[in-house]
C-alpha cells in the first residue's frame, strides 16, 4: 500500500476511468486513475484507507470488536457419545466399551483413535458413525488434493483436523472434510474470508493425512520459499496486532485486508495481487 500525495494529471487520461476514494479515518479524498488505484492505500471490508496510520487505526478498532465477541458458544445440540453409538449398532460389545473407557482415562487419547488402535473397529466404521452423529455425509477423498484458488491456512487444517476437499465453482460451494467433529466457527470464518459457501462432511484419518501430505509436498515442489502464513502467539493487544498487520500490509503493498475471528485465533488475510498472505494471531 502506497500513499499518493498529489495527482497532477487529469483523471480521465489515456482511456483510464477515474476512481474517487475517501479515507474512512481522516476523511481525505483522492481521485485516482484506474491503473494507479492498486498502489494507493488499502481496502478493508468495503472501506478505503489512505495511509499506514489510518489503516492501523481501523484495524485496531476492528480487532477490538472481534475480540469483544468472547469465546465461541458451545454447540448445545445433544449427541449420543461415539462409544454408545458403536455399541447400539453392534460394532462394539459392552465389555469392549468398558475396557476402552478405562484405558482411555489412563492413556488420555481420543476414544475413536483408541478403539481403532485396539482393533475393535475400523477407522471407516468410526468415520461413518461420526458422520451420523453430526448428520453429515462421508467423503472418500481423492488421491490428489483439491486444485482451487481457495486457500486455508495449514495451521487450521492441522489444529482442527480438517481439509478442503472439493470446490464447485458453479455454485460457489466448498466441501470441507473433518476427522473428529464439525467446527462451525471455522466454517463461518472460511465463508467470511473467502466469500464461498461451505458444507461439512467427514473423512477418515488416513484420507486426511494423505491429503495433507499431498498439499505440503505440492508446496515444496512449487519452490516458493516466500512465507504465505505467519503465526503470532505472544501478541495479545489490539494495538500491537494492528501495528504488525499495517507494517506487513505496507511492506507487501497489499491491495486489501480481511479480518475475522476463527475459534481462538484472529485471522487476517492480506491480498497482494494474486497472492494471499495469512497472519494468525492466537487470542490470549
Amino acid at each position: 500500500m502506497r500513499l499518493i500525495e498529489t495527482f497532477t494529471t487529469q483523471a480521465w487520461s489515456a482511456g483510464f476511468r477515474a476512481i474517487n476514494a475517501r479515507c474512512e479515518v481522516c476523511d481525505r479524498s483522492m481521485t485516482l486513475r484506474h491503473f494507479s488505484a492498486r498502489k494507493a492505500g488499502i481496502r478493508m471490508h468495503g472501506h478505503w484507507y489512505c495511509s499506514s496510520s489510518c489503516f492501523a487505526s481501523a484495524v485496531e478498532k476492528k480487532l477490538s470488536e472481534l475480540a469483544a465477541w468472547g469465546p465461541e458458544p458451545v454447540n448445545r445440540l445433544e449427541r449420543m457419545p461415539l462409544g454408545l453409538m458403536l455399541v447400539s449398532r453392534g460394532l462394539l460389545s459392552s465389555t469392549e466399551f468398558k475396557e476402552a473407557m478405562g484405558e482411555q482415562k489412563e492413556a488420555g487419547v481420543e476414544i475413536g483413535e483408541l478403539l481403532v488402535r485396539r482393533g475393535s473397529v475400523s477407522e471407516k466404521q468410526i468415520t461413518a458413525v461420526r458422520a451420523t452423529q453430526w448428520g453429515c455425509p462421508v467423503f472418500a477423498a481423492q488421491r490428489s488434493p483439491m486444485q482451487s484458488k481457495i486457500n486455508i491456512p495449514s495451521t487450521f487444517m492441522r489444529l482442527y483436523s480438517m481439509i478442503p476437499l472439493h470446490y464447485v465453482a458453479a455454485t460457489n460451494l466448498l466441501l470441507v472434510g473433518f476427522v473428529h467433529n464439525v467446527e462451525y466457527g471455522l466454517l463461518y470464518a472460511i465463508e467470511m474470508m473467502t466469500g464461498c459457501k461451505t458444507q461439512p462432511c467427514f473423512v477418515t484419518p488416513s484420507d486426511f493425512e494423505t491429503q495433507m501430505q499431498e498439499i505440503e509436498q505440492a508446496k515444496e515442489r512449487s519452490g516458493d520459499s516466500t512465507a504465505n502464513e505467519l503465526e503470532f502467539e505472544s501478541i495479545h493487544s489490539s494495538a500491537e496486532m494492528a501495528r504488525i498487520l499495517s507494517n506487513y500490509g505496507a511492506h507487501l503493498e497489499a491491495d486489501e485486508a480481511i479480518l475475522e475471528k476463527c475459534k481462538e485465533y484472529l485471522w487476517a488475510r492480506l491480498k497482494c495481487g494474486p497472492r494471499d498472505v495469512d497472519l494468525l494471531f492466537k487470542a490470549g
